[in-house]
């Protein structure tokens, strides 16, 4: 049995500890007070944390949970990470049954242990804790039931059993984001092949090579979910886009009809506009597994940055009207389905995010909705907001702030979140004209390409030097 000091730490005891409730170390022994009132009390914050899961037992200052429990794998790079913010790190395949537990993973957790940052991306977190914001960080350490079950024995354990993989299987896509590459969207890579690489003012698109040894490294992966799948939490599915990947998506739900995970979430990330052949066929055998009970739930995660022509601008080729459509026809479904929004922001995008929050909050009303984001990083990192003063964006935030729902504890978060990003900006009060100039640049080459002109839809950003 596991033991109580698991789900309820010392620290959160304190913070909800009544004026007569027992010390801790009583507590830990079997005391619940002196009367039924009190031990009823106890008793409900036990069985809530109980059912709710293991906290993450380490507490220094620099502990991340995902360094622990997730692992990304991108197979067109043949690398992985711990984060979506950290650099990957690159592994050979006979080295695939340590993708977890890759010698830079290891140094990192010890590091944190130690209560340094690694580095290598976490910077990320670091800063917008310095503004007094809430980070990635310290939102992942609130979720329960991610610990490695290393950890419930020795908490300095730093080769660990995943709980999250996360795979980046396929280029495949039916858009052609401003911020994407070929390694991540097909469409960008027949568009870089079609009008070869550019090269101007300091501005590259280069004629990317997607790795053609990937579909050992594909297969391999199937053999590593196999053997881990009962030890996951949670599974991600991303692409390119997943509804059109059919090997991965074929073979991920035919593993979990043989193979029942009964505590596994199951995550899609999709840009909500795959044929409708597709969407159905593929919704209709996750809501199978999940009814059956082979899944706990079904994630699907809609990537969309911003609402109105800046949406379809900065995510090219997306049909926004259709993406409403099946936005308001998650947010009406029963419980099988958790639906998100997870949003990429740029300089395309700042100006138009108060309409995306605005729709969050609309479909809030039929179910929760969780919101997320971060910011752009990349080879092109001039499309990153801090390209410009903080006083171009202020009006922009303020309809932001106005827009962002608020009814739940859980969308004040998502505000802290959003928050603790934005004061990053506040440090940004001058135009970068270097790079503005470049930004300026790649968009006149994207336009070029895509037939776009987006001079017309962001006459604010058409700064002159």
């Amino acid at each position: 049995m596991k033991s109580l000091r698991l789900y309820f730490p010392e620290d959160l005891y304190d913070e909800l500890k009544g004026v007569d409730w027992p010390d801790y170390a009583k507590f830990l022994e079997g005391d619940r007070g002196n009367n039924t009132e009190i031990q009823t009390e106890i008793n409900g914050y036990i069985d809530m944390y109980k059912k709710d899961g293991i906290l993450f037992p380490i507490k220094t200052a620099t502990a991340c949970q995902s360094k622990w429990t997730w692992s990304t794998l991108y197979l067109n790079q043949l690398s992985t990470a711990s984060c979506h913010r950290v650099e990957p790190d690159p592994f050979k395949l006979e080295d695939f049954d340590d993708l977890h537990n890759t010698p830079r993973k290891i140094r990192e957790r010890e590091m944190m242990l130690e209560g340094k940052w690694p580095g290598k991306g976490c910077e990320y977190c670091r800063d917008v804790e310095a503004v007094g914001g809430h980070s990635d960080r310290l939102h992942n350490l609130e979720i329960r039931n991610l610990t490695p079950p290393e950890l419930e024995t020795d908490p300095t354990a730093t080769k660990v059993t995943p709980r999250i993989l996360e795979i980046f299987a396929q280029n495949t896509c039916n858009l052609s984001c401003t911020y994407c590459n070929a390694n991540l969207s097909s469409k960008i890579q027949q568009e870089n092949n079609r009008f070869g690489a550019f090269d101007k003012d300091g501005v590259t698109i280069p004629i990317e090579v997607v790795e053609d040894s990937t579909k050992e490294y594909f297969d391999r992966f199937f053999v590593y979910l196999e053997k881990n799948i009962r030890h996951l939490k949670r599974l991600h599915l991303l692409g390119g886009e997943t509804f059109i990947q059919h090997s991965l998506m074929n073979r991920v739900l035919d593993l979990l009809e043989k193979t029942p995970s009964p505590e596994l979430e199951l995550c899609v990330f999709s840009n909500m506009n795959a044929p409708e052949r597709w969407w159905n066929t593929y919704i209709e055998r996750f809501k199978q597994l999940q009814h059956q009970g082979h899944i706990l739930y079904f994630d699907l995660t809609a990537s969309i940055d911003c609402w109105g022509p800046e949406a379809e601008y900065a995510r090219t080729g997306l049909n926004l009207e259709l993406l409403e459509k099946r936005l308001a026809w998650a947010a009406e479904q029963g419980d099988w389905l958790r639906l998100n929004v997870n949003q990429t922001v740029t300089c395309l995008t700042m100006t138009s995010m108060s309409g995306l929050a605005a729709k969050v909050a609309e479909y809030s009303k039929h179910r929760h909705i969780g919101h997320y984001f971060q910011f752009y990083t990349g080879m092109h990192m001039f499309q990153h907001p801090k390209t410009f003063a903080w006083s171009l964006w202020e009006p922009y935030m303020q309809e932001l702030s106005d827009a962002m729902p608020k009814e739940t504890m859980a969308q004040w978060e998502a505000i802290g979140r959003m928050n603790g990003m934005l004061e990053l900006l506040k440090n940004h009060t001058n135009h970068n004209y270097k790079d503005i100039d470049q930004l300026h640049t790649y968009l006149d080459e994207l336009d070029r390409r895509r037939n776009t002109d987006w001079r017309s839809i962001y006459p604010m950003l058409d700064i002159q030097s």
